[in-house]
């Protein structure tokens, strides 16, 4: 049993050189005497210093639940004082509840040593240009001391209390992401600490006392600045979180992504770079990831739009970053519109181009070829449209030939997004400024028309039919295609794309099944099973009134050709997931029949305006 004088204060506790109690609902102000018995007695949650004796009056302390505060007596500043500790442990534990609570990261009360067992203990921050003489003096930083244990150090300027200071959130996420045990690349620390403070600015915890900031956002001007560039690169890395943004909110709903995807990679320990990680978490293609990401980035196309813009339309107020953050393409004798060399992307370096084309026409016309030549080279394409209202219009994603996207009337303008996607991301040099890597080139065709239909320069000698098998109000849409050729031509199956338009009665997912795909040979090899090659899925579509989703059925192949010799068939379902009803009368493509593609063209068939 002991003795001692302490100043408690609404559940925290604070120790002017005298060692340290804990209470957890005393009101007074003043000093008064309490006795405890055995140290600590009411604390979850441990106290310990392995810098300074617990009971070393050169140094001041004060803590909270999960935090203890730690300042010596030579504060340079003349800022450190009671209000100033105890708002920075208020703002501390708002963190600590959002990143545990709502992000779902582990707690990082615990050490990464065995020797410390589940002994929790409250996280260390020191107070800088206060006299701490075993603690080296710096702006703010986190390191992780002799015992396994993360901790922060951070001078008082760092630390503002109201409205709460953006250091903390930073710091304190190098803490909890060393604590969930990732093997995360060096290159990337300083992106997730940002993501997982954009993410906290974002929520009602960003606040003080009755003073609520949020929902507010960071930005990634680096990125927005150097856009074809490779990253991580040394003008980008602190700020490539935009795309774990993309990832966590997923906003285009792709299977794998979220933030389940986030509280993953923090924890993963599999080989690879960043790009290799994300595709084995996510199970999906790390080129549509980096393809959707940076379409998003035309109108910032988040939670947050609105607070992002601001920052954006703040670069666009300086006239010389307009040419930083859109490329203008050259017209070259060969008629088609070219990327310059010093702006073609690097891998997953992306391009946002703005189109100039009369918006009274109803579709937009894309042709678009990337550069011969280059090893592994691969882009991911989309057309956008802005509307008046400050909507966002999406066409599919592809890679190479012609897409469209049809206009409503109600566009502003139009952009083309061209992301650099090549089979092999590489790890590249970061922490050289004038570092370049390998360029992607490309050409494009733009043409806006009044007609959505086949024009007769574009027929070949491909026809499609279709069966469907089920009646016209059926829980599932079940398929038959068979795609011929007439002519003798020989046709590259990875070029073909099959589209069925249709509207869902509900906002269930919509599940698409490739029950079976295969080519019947007259001649050797006479049959062909192409099933585990054949890609089926659902996409939801904004730019039509006729239909809200479609049916794509394409094929991961390029060694397989249709001729006059073969017939391929796909047999196909659709079903929601909870197994309701669709009523086919009202689906585009089941009245007008499917649409089909070769090389991003359409050869048959129409699709909805």
């Amino acid at each position: 049993m002991k003795k001692v004088n302490r100043l408690l204060i609404m559940g925290l506790s604070i120790s002017m050189g005298t060692g340290m109690i804990y209470a957890t609902d005393i009101t007074s102000l003043e000093e008064q005497q309490y006795t405890i018995q055995g140290e600590y007695a009411t604390q979850s949650y441990v106290t310990r210093d392995p810098v300074y004796d617990l009971n070393d009056s050169s140094v001041n302390r004060a803590e909270s639940e999960h935090f203890q505060i730690i300042w010596g007596n030579g504060d340079t500043t003349g800022t450190v004082n009671r209000q100033f500790v105890l708002g920075n442990l208020e703002n501390l534990e708002n963190i600590r509840t959002f990143y545990l609570d709502k992000l779902g990261m582990g707690d990082p009360a615990t050490s990464t040593s065995t020797y410390f067992g589940n002994t929790k203990y409250k996280t260390n921050v020191y107070i800088a240009a206060t006299g701490l003489e075993k603690i080296e003096t710096d702006w703010a930083y986190m390191s992780v001391d002799k015992d396994g244990f993360g901790y922060v150090v951070m001078a008082p300027g760092a630390m503002r209390v109201d409205p709460p200071s953006w250091v903390v959130p930073h710091e304190y996420a190098h803490v909890v992401t060393y604590h969930q045990g990732g093997n995360i690349p060096g290159e990337w620390y300083e992106s997730i600490a940002n993501w997982y403070r954009d993410q906290y600015l974002g929520s009602e915890y960003y606040k003080y006392g009755n003073n609520v900031y949020g929902p507010a956002s960071d930005f990634f001007a680096p990125v927005v600045l150097n856009s074809n560039l490779y990253f991580p690169h040394l003008k980008n890395w602190y700020d490539d979180w935009a795309i774990l943004l993309y990832i966590t909110e997923n906003p285009d709903q792709v299977d794998g992504l979220g933030l389940e995807l986030m509280q993953k990679l923090v924890h993963n320990n599999q080989s690879g770079n960043m790009f290799e990680v994300l595709e084995k978490l996510s199970g999906q293609p790390i080129k549509d990831i980096l393809g959707y990401y940076a379409r998003r980035m035309v109108t910032m196309d988040y939670k947050r739009q609105d607070s992002y813009l601001s920052f954006l339309n703040q670069l666009l107020e300086e006239s010389s970053n307009r040419s930083k953050i859109y490329t203008t393409l050259q017209q070259e004798s060969d008629g088609w519109l070219h990327v310059s060399d010093e702006r073609a992307p690097q891998q997953g370096g992306y391009n946002i181009v703005p189109l100039s084309v009369d918006l009274s026409k109803k579709v937009v016309e894309v042709d678009f070829k990337g550069k011969e030549g280059i090893e592994g080279a691969d882009w991911r394409v989309s057309i956008v449209a802005k509307t008046k209202s400050g909507e966002t219009r999406y066409s599919t994603m592809w890679s190479n030939g012609i897409n469209n996207l049809n206009l409503q009337g109600d566009e502003s303008e139009i952009y083309l997004v061209v992301c650099a996607t090549p089979d092999k991301m590489n790890d590249l040099e970061v922490f050289n400024e004038n570092a370049t890597g390998t360029k992607y080139p490309y050409a494009v065709k733009v043409a806006a028309k009044d007609r959505t239909d086949v024009e007769e320069g574009d027929k070949t000698g491909l026809s499609l039919s279709v069966k469907n098998t089920s009646g016209a109000i059926t829980s599932t849409i079940a398929q038959k295609y068979q795609v011929t050729a007439s002519d003798e031509k020989q046709y590259d199956l990875s070029k073909l794309t099959i589209r069925y338009y249709y509207t869902a009665e509900s906002a269930e997912v919509q599940t698409v099944s490739n029950d079976h795909s295969a080519i019947s040979y007259n001649v050797a090899p006479w049959y062909v099973d192409t099933t585990s090659l054949t890609k089926a899925k659902s996409i939801a579509i904004t730019s039509s009134e006729d239909a809200d989703h479609y049916i794509e059925i394409s094929f991961n192949t390029m060694e397989i050709y249709l001729n006059r010799q073969s017939i391929l068939s796909v047999d196909s379902r659709l079903y929601n997931q909870n197994w309701s009803n669709y009523n086919q009368v009202n689906d585009y493509s089941y009245n007008k029949g499917p649409a089909l593609f070769y090389e991003g063209k359409l050869i048959s068939g129409s699709v909805p305006r």
